[in-house]
């Protein structure tokens, strides 16, 4: 038996109470699905996201437009509209997990997305007007879907339990991908499809679909299990002594100087936002990179668009399994598995990433993009759960900060590419393909800068100021 399991069953009393309660809650699921709908949660946060880059790419035009032209909006204002999403997503980072204190963190998870999707169904009516609005209606999407990665690590720590946070937090967040995926898949499909409506079904499909889950939400989740009408009182006698112990913290508990004072979480914070730099340019620019630079149709831009997310979603999930089991069974140390997983989740992309716009066949070209992102998927091993390391009681705190670089870093990207591809006509190829691999390259270091310093300078220990004293818990 591994230390790991030895540790579990300490926390519980003996074996014998661990196999009681297993085989008395063996068939009471219900908490996985509350972990279904945080999942989808993270499915309409993409779905909410990506639908924009196909619907500029299906004809949204405002009404002015002639059909004559090729775009009404210049390559920089579409950069600008991709990226407006991000200005808004940066806001609510850390004020979101700051409210789910006050105000229970499963109502701020679907406020926030309430807002996003209600400022996704106002996005066609709107349209037709000046581009400010569109602007500030992709502001509005992004303020509210920045709740989402804060606050679900405090529902993940509320409803599973430590034999499988680990599971639930791959299954949970990596609703992200499946969401990228299903929305590379139709987006295409929805955005030339006339029956429906064209490039508005883009937004009303999706807010629709938001609009029912978030029905299912509110029926459903609770800030914690205890207060569920749904619950099986067996289950939540074993969530009760298997989850991890939450201490009540108060806004005024937060040390926010000593936090920021600390080097280990600056380290995870700078992964964090040269992770994003790279990730939502590819999220956002892939379809139009595959549709201009290697000229396929906006519907086969679509699945191919979907096929790297998958990938990653793949890599997420291995890594994960992997990660966990080094450790359990003691192979390599907690710090040294998160380093490695890093250096295996941004350096390695890196290199494909930038070797991949060197070649002159499609095939070479996706095959390297799409083993960029398998590895790329490791990064949730590496850095999302590193928050959790240093401090399992401020971990959405933590993650605000984080998410907040990572949102600043996610406007660049796409500013960057519709500056770089701005006033170059669609059939010079040739100047496409060098402003293409300009942003690429610059994708590719900012990815290799920030798998180096975390290699450095990261640590997995519990940092002392999370209980409030100085006493280090050992988990190194």
């Amino acid at each position: 038996m591994s230390s790991g399991e030895d540790d579990d069953l300490s926390l519980l009393g003996g074996s014998s109470i661990q196999s009681s309660l297993l085989k008395t809650t063996e068939k009471k699921y219900f908490r996985y699905f509350i972990v279904f709908l945080l999942g989808f949660g993270f499915v309409m946060d993409f779905l909410l996201r990506i639908n924009m880059s196909f619907a500029l790419d299906g004809g949204m035009v405002p009404a002015n437009c002639s059909k004559s032209q090729e775009r009404c909006w210049s390559q920089k204002q579409q950069g600008y509209i991709l990226s407006s999403f991000y200005w808004g997503y940066w806001v609510t980072q850390i004020p979101s997990a700051i409210l789910c204190y006050r105000f229970g963190a499963s109502n701020v998870f679907v406020g926030g997305l309430l807002l996003a999707i209600a400022s996704t169904l106002l996005t066609p009516v709107f349209a037709n007007y000046d581009i400010w609005l569109i602007l500030v209606l992709r502001v509005l999407v992004g303020m509210g879907q920045g709740v989402t990665f804060p606050v679900a690590l405090n529902i993940i720590t509320s409803w599973a339990s430590t034999m499988e946070i680990g599971i639930v937090t791959a299954l949970a967040s990596g609703g992200q991908y499946l969401g990228a995926i299903l929305a590379n898949s139709v987006s295409g499909l929805l955005a030339v499809s006339e029956t429906l409506g064209g490039w508005r079904s883009l937004f009303y499909v999706y807010g629709g679909i938001g609009v029912t889950w978030s029905v299912f939400w509110f029926i459903f989740v609770r800030d914690s299990p205890q207060s569920s009408h749904f619950m099986s009182e067996a289950e939540k006698r074993f969530l009760s002594m298997h989850s991890v112990p939450k201490t009540p913290v108060k806004i005024s508990d937060i040390p926010w100087k000593s936090i920021l004072s600390c080097g280990p979480v600056w380290s995870t914070v700078i992964m964090h936002g040269c992770n994003c730099y790279g990730f939502f340019m590819l999220l956002s620019d892939l379809p139009k990179f595959l549709v201009e630079l290697l000229n396929f149709d906006i519907k086969d831009s679509g699945f191919l668009g979907s096929v790297p997310f998958l990938m990653t979603w793949l890599g997420f999930i291995i890594s994960g399994r992997v990660s966990d089991m080094v450790i359990s069974r003691g192979i390599l140390s907690r710090i040294t598995t998160r380093k490695a997983v890093g250096l295996c989740s941004m350096f390695i992309p890196a290199i494909l990433l930038y070797s991949s716009t060197y070649f002159t066949n499609n095939i070479p070209i996706l095959v390297f993009m799409n083993l960029a992102m398998f590895f790329q998927g490791f990064v949730n091993s590496a850095m999302y759960v590193n928050y959790a390391d240093l401090s399992p009681r401020f971990a959405a705190v933590l993650c605000g900060i984080g998410n907040t670089f990572c949102a600043l870093s996610g406007i660049l990207g796409p500013v960057l590419v519709g500056l770089l591809i701005n006033g170059v006509p669609s059939d010079n190829i040739i100047g496409l393909k060098h402003r293409w691999q300009v942003a690429f390259a610059t994708a590719s270091l900012v990815w290799a800068v920030g798998s180096i310093q975390f290699c450095v300078f990261a640590s997995a220990t519990v940092q002392p100021w999370n209980n409030g004293d100085e006493e280090d818990d050992h988990r190194a």
